[in-house]
């Protein structure tokens, strides 16, 4: 099993907590993924976090239309600073992204570092994460758009 990691940072005008809600709360981080269509809330879990089943639907290779269902669990690991979702995503590859937060009250800036890990065969994770990278830009560029709309 082959491992690959991506680092992406983001930085928000905005207050930590619309910010933070964005990520802990699944739901509306599928509402701004570019691929998800349906996210749903399933059961809270053993770890104290909470389940979730995600419908997608993104073009392969540009053409091939793809319609993935998977499960990620959300944990709050530190209370507004760590937010981890694990996945294990179709086709034997597994997903972990951690999302560290640091708010700066004078500024009102978020930052966010965004830390993912993919395991699986190499050569479907070597596509994978290049999927990954594209929608988390997009999906960022699309919550710090609906911040500054809140504000």
């Amino acid at each position: 099993m082959a491992t690959k990691t991506l680092l992406l940072n983001h930085s928000f005008h905005s207050d930590l907590a619309h910010v933070y809600d964005s990520i802990l709360d699944f739901r509306k981080f599928g509402e701004h993924h570019p691929y998800m269509v349906n996210v749903y809330e399933l059961k809270k879990t053993d770890m104290n976090g909470i389940a979730y089943k995600v419908n997608e639907e993104v073009l392969l290779l540009g053409f091939l239309k793809m319609r993935p269902e998977y499960y990620v669990e959300v944990l709050e690991i530190e209370k507004d600073k760590h937010v981890r979702y694990v996945s294990n995503v179709k086709g034997g590859i597994v997903l972990v992204i951690d999302f560290n937060f640091v708010y700066d009250k004078n500024t009102n800036q978020v930052a966010l570092a965004e830390h993912i890990v993919v395991k699986g065969n190499r050569w479907l994770i070597a596509y994978f994460i290049t999927l990954v990278k594209k929608a988390h830009l997009q999906l960022f560029d699309n919550l710090a758009g609906s911040l500054l709309a809140k504000t």
